[in-house]
């Protein structure tokens, strides 16, 4: 071989082994399922699935009840959180079949998935039952996803059952949540910090709290999506934080539909306010309800 074509053969070694691998799927299956092309099974099945993929990989949850059988804990300021799930750091996408279920109710009190850093696409699946093993300490259990610093974009997921809050976003999270249910459960979301959500065509109802608390810094803008029936407040705000809704339904909420304290701010546009105990509490010193009617 002359050396000019030794050179191209060596270049094209070099730029085939220098080349990405292509995404991978996981196949995760439920303890006992029939398919042959599971790459993991049971609960444990996942973060082991998690672990072995790449950035850019996804793993894929067939149908069926996965149960929580253990945790992984994730630090964040003076507390811990004790996660089912954990993706640290990756850029993955989690997705579920239809009837794909992480069922928190039995095993170790965890919190359902924990996302730290990184970017997570959670699609398709129903977390269910999460629950904590002491109401008030410093590890967070009983959540439903819970994102730390990281961008998630959560869409077709049922969060319900849950002990403390469905959805997290703390530090400098951004989260986009569309087609999402919550209900049943505690707080419905729970932002702290400078966290971002874009939330829309989505249900947050009948919780034991609020549907949307949003402290600190965070920002919130909803569209296109109902807050019923919760016992803790609608829409609540306090520190600075500000809550964007628009074509939303706010009904049957106790004591209010949207509450804002603080120097915090709730702006409402073209929504339906009905059957709360009280609506607003209007302005009250720096903070204040605003609506905008059509």
């Amino acid at each position: 071989m002359n050396a000019a074509l030794a050179l191209v053969a060596s270049l094209a070694f070099l730029a085939a082994a220098a080349a990405p691998a292509a995404p991978r799927t996981y196949v995760v299956c439920p303890e006992g399922a029939a398919e042959s092309d599971c790459d993991h099974r049971g609960g444990p099945g996942i973060q082991a699935a998690v672990d072995a993929a790449a950035s850019g990989d996804t793993v894929l949850l067939r149908a069926g009840q996965y149960a929580a059988a253990a945790w992984r804990e994730v630090p964040y300021k003076d507390v811990k959180v004790r996660g089912f799930v954990v993706i640290d750091g990756k850029d993955l996408r989690l997705e579920g079949d239809p009837g794909a279920v992480l069922d928190g109710s039995t095993g170790p009190p965890t919190t359902a998935i924990v996302v730290r850093n990184g970017r997570v696409t959670v699609s398709g699946l129903t977390i269910s039952g999460f629950r904590y093993d002491v109401q008030e300490d410093d590890y967070y259990e009983g959540h439903g996803l819970f994102v730390i610093d990281g961008r998630v974009l959560a869409q077709d997921l049922v969060i319900t059952k849950f002990q403390k809050m469905g959805l997290v976003g703390r530090g400098a999270s951004v989260l986009e949540a569309r087609r999402l249910r919550i209900v049943n459960g505690h707080v419905g979301i729970w932002l702290h910090e400078t966290a971002y959500l874009s939330l829309a065509d989505s249900e947050i109802s009948r919780n034991d709290s609020s549907a949307i608390a949003a402290y600190d810094d965070s920002v919130v803008h909803a569209a296109d999506s109902r807050f019923e029936g919760n016992l803790d407040d609608g829409l609540f705000t306090e520190h600075r934080a500000t809550i964007y809704a628009r074509r939303s339904q706010i009904r049957d909420n106790k004591p209010y539909g949207a509450r804002a304290a603080g120097d915090s701010t709730i702006w409402l546009a073209d929504c339906v306010l009905e059957g709360n105990a009280k609506d607003t509490t209007g302005r009250r010193g720096r903070a204040r309800v605003r609506i905008q009617e059509k």
